[in-house]
């Protein structure tokens, strides 16, 4: 994607661009600085919150396209904000939990062992390792959107 900025108004065909959340690069200490802020008990706008944590100058930036300014930014967030207004809660929660175990991986606050990484064989301290993970995974998609705030209909 760097190196493609082309103002979403220009009538650019945008299926070259990230089409779901998932698909957005993310600047992991803005991720973990927003679950940090959820397990204090502030509430959040989901939505906003991913997209401020988007990672919108690695992706559509780059030093032979030129860097974004600031408006670019807001175009593109204006841009997806309207793109995935209409997607579930549950989903941004989902996604940016999915960012945050990246981040502690990065990180080394969460680790697989060397067994797992070469998928072992099936024993229970495996499983238990995994459950781990994923438990720790759905904990924070179920915080983050217990702090989101409601939509304004």
């Amino acid at each position: 994607m760097s190196g493609d900025w082309t103002p979403p108004a220009s009538g650019v065909d945008d299926e070259q661009w990230p089409q779901t959340p998932a698909e957005l690069n993310y600047q992991l200490d803005m991720i973990l600085d927003l679950f940090n802020r959820i397990q204090r008990g502030d509430r959040v706008d989901l939505l906003e919150e991913l997209l401020d944590c988007a990672d919108w100058r690695g992706m559509f930036g780059s030093a032979a396209s030129g860097f974004l300014q600031p408006q670019q930014i807001g175009e593109l967030r204006r841009f997806y904000r309207a793109k995935f207004a209409e997607l579930e809660r549950y989903y941004l929660a989902e996604t940016l939990s999915t960012q945050l175990m990246t981040a502690l991986m990065v990180s080394g606050d969460f680790t697989f062992s060397e067994r797992l990484k070469r998928l072992g064989n099936e024993q229970p301290e495996l499983w238990q390792e995994i459950r781990a993970f994923f438990g720790r995974k759905e904990l924070a998609s179920a915080t983050a959107l217990a702090a989101d705030l409601p939509r304004g209909d």
